[in-house]
């Protein structure tokens, strides 16, 4: 009896970049939710996503985002390592960063931090109301049999 396994087959050694996402007079943003630009990291096309009075939280939410999933062929994989940041400029040490794998179209922190720490200017995230959020992104590419 001869047996088979449909396993997923690496196609193209891993990808990995940082995307680092400036906004100034970040404190005066009235929108709900921001759109970084558009980047490209491991054959797809990322943005950031960012509220910056939170997602229905007191919390900064912040988000990676595969850009043009909807235009990606149904059923399309792929597998990101990533890490999300918002930079102290201040005190280096401070900055946060949260980090996992994912196999979505879409990840992130509804609550990244507390809002009353991004806009304390003691705490040093926004050094003259400028905002910086970094992405690092690994995207292996997956083929299935």
């Amino acid at each position: 009896m001869e047996e088979t396994v449909d396993a997923p087959v690496v196609i193209d050694p891993p990808w990995a970049a940082r995307f680092t996402w400036t906004i100034e007079n970040f404190s005066k943003v009235t929108a709900k939710k921001l759109y970084s630009d558009v980047f490209f990291i491991g054959g797809y096309n990322w943005r950031l996503i960012v509220f910056p009075k939170g997602n229905t939280t007191d919390h900064l939410s912040v988000y990676l985002d595969a850009a043009d999933s909807i235009s990606l062929p149904h059923g399309w994989e792929t597998y990101a390592r990533f890490s999300l940041s918002v930079v102290n400029r201040t005190h280096s040490e401070s900055t946060i960063r949260k980090a996992f794998n994912a196999q979505e179209s879409d990840w992130g922190f509804t609550t990244f931090m507390p809002l009353s720490d991004l806009y304390d200017p003691s705490k040093g995230y926004l050094l003259n109301d400028t905002f910086i959020a970094e992405a690092d992104v690994v995207v292996k590419k997956i083929l299935y049999n």
